[in-house]
C-alpha cells in the first residue's frame, strides 16, 4: 500500500537524527514536575526532618508519618534516585544535601521554599487559561492564609540568608544613615545590612500581613531598634525622606512598565543626593534569550499578578536613566545568587 510502513525505506523516518538532537528532551520538560511532585510530597510529610541525622527503615518511617507502606516505598525509591536520600536496603537516610538544606534541624534549611513553590502549583496548571484571556489564574500573596504566608516568608528568608553576603557586599554603605527596603518581604536583607554597617539603619516596607513575618526575623537578630517595619504599598504610599540607600528586591517583575517608572520616580524623590539604588531582580539579557530562570519568572508573573511580566536589564536601565539616575550598570552577581544588580546614584 502507497504511504504504508512497509514501503519505507530505512531512515526515511528520521531516526537517523543529527548528533546532539534527542527526542527525550521533549518526555524530560514535559514531565519534569513528577520530580518537584515528589519533593513537594516528602516536604509534607516531614521525611528529612524526621530523618535528620538518623537512618530508618521503610516500616518506621510509613508509621511516624502515618503513610501507606507501599506508597511511601515507591515515593522513597523516587528521592533516592534524585539525590535527596541515601538508602542501604530498606533502610533510608539523608545524604550531605538533604541534612544540610532540607531537616529543619539546619541553619540552611530551604523547606519553606518548597512550600512556596507548592502553594503555586495548581495556579501553574492554569498557565493555558492565562495566556489566552490575560487574566492570572492565582493572584499572589492575596488569598494566602496566614499559615500559607508564613511558609512563603520563611521560605524567601531561608533562601536570603544564602544570598545576603553576596548583596551587602557589592555596595559600600559606611557612612549612609539610611537604607530603605521597600517590599521588604522577611527584611532578611535590611537585617543583614544593618549588621554589615553599623552606622546603617533601615526602613523595611511591606504589607501588614507580611510584616508579622518580618517582626520575627528583625527579633530573631534583636534589630527592632535598627529595623523599622512600615505597613504601607509602594505603589500609592509615600517613601518618606532622607534615604541614603534603597533596596528593591525581586519585585519590581510583579509590575507594569508604568508602575515601575512612577515606584523608581518616588524612590529618586525620597533619595538624598549620592544615594544609591539597588534593583536585585531576575531580569532578562539584553538580547531576550536568557537566562531560563529569568524567563520562567516572568512566566510566574503573568500566573500570578495582573501587571507583572519579564524585563531586559535594558530595559531597567532605560526605565532608570529616564528618571534621573546617573552611573547605571548592570551585573550578574555572584553565586550563591542567581540575581542581576542593576543599580544607579542620585547625582
Amino acid at each position: 500500500m502507497s504511504g504504508s510502513q512497509g514501503d519505507k525505506k530505512s531512515g526515511e523516518w528520521g531516526w537517523d537524527m543529527p548528533e546532539g538532537m534527542d527526542p527525550m528532551k521533549v518526555m524530560q520538560v514535559a514531565s519534569a514536575y513528577w520530580d518537584s511532585c515528589v519533593l513537594h510530597a516528602a516536604n509534607r510529610l516531614n521525611i528529612f526532618s524526621i530523618l535528620d541525622d538518623k537512618s530508618k527503615d521503610l516500616d518506621t518511617l510509613a508509621r511516624e508519618t502515618e503513610s501507606d507502606r507501599r506508597c511511601l516505598g515507591a515515593l522513597l525509591s523516587a528521592l533516592v534516585s534524585i539525590g535527596f536520600l541515601d538508602r542501604d536496603g530498606d533502610v533510608f537516610r539523608n545524604n550531605p544535601f538533604s541534612k544540610m538544606f532540607l531537616a529543619e534541624s539546619s541553619k540552611y534549611y530551604q523547606g519553606g521554599i518548597v512550600y512556596m513553590f507548592e502553594n503555586w502549583y495548581q495556579a501553574w496548571g492554569g498557565l493555558y487559561n492565562t495566556v489566552k484571556t490575560g487574566k492570572p489564574s492565582a493572584l499572589m500573596h492575596q488569598a494566602y492564609s496566614d499559615e500559607e504566608t508564613r511558609n512563603y516568608m520563611m521560605g524567601m528568608h531561608n533562601r536570603a540568608l544564602s544570598q545576603s553576603d553576596v548583596l551587602t557586599s557589592m555596595f559600600n554603605l559606611t557612612g549612609k544613615k539610611q537604607l530603605m527596603d521597600v517590599g521588604c518581604g522577611p527584611a532578611t536583607f535590611s537585617v543583614k545590612f544593618c549588621e554589615r554597617y553599623p552606622g546603617l539603619n533601615a526602613v523595611a516596607m511591606d504589607r501588614d500581613q507580611n510584616l508579622k513575618i518580618a517582626k520575627e526575623v528583625v527579633d530573631m537578630y534583636n534589630m527592632h531598634d535598627r529595623v523599622k517595619l512600615l505597613p504601607g504599598d509602594y505603589n500609592t504610599d509615600s517613601l518618606g525622606t532622607g534615604n541614603d540607600a534603597m533596596l528593591l528586591s525581586s519585585m519590581t517583575n510583579q509590575e507594569s512598565p508604568e508602575n515601575i517608572k512612577k515606584l523608581l520616580k518616588k524612590c529618586y524623590d525620597s533619595m538624598n543626593k549620592d544615594g544609591v539604588i539597588m534593583i536585585q531582580e531576575q531580569l532578562l539579557l539584553g538580547d531576550k534569550k536568557g537566562p531560563k530562570l529569568a524567563a520562567l519568572i516572568g512566566v510566574n508573573q503573568i500566573i500570578n499578578t495582573v501587571l507583572g511580566s519579564s524585563y531586559s536589564t535594558t530595559e531597567m536601565e532605560d526605565i532608570l536613566r529616564a528618571v534621573g539616575f546617573k552611573d547605571i550598570k548592570s551585573e550578574q552577581m555572584a553565586p550563591p545568587s542567581p540575581f542581576i544588580m542593576v543599580s544607579g546614584y542620585k547625582r
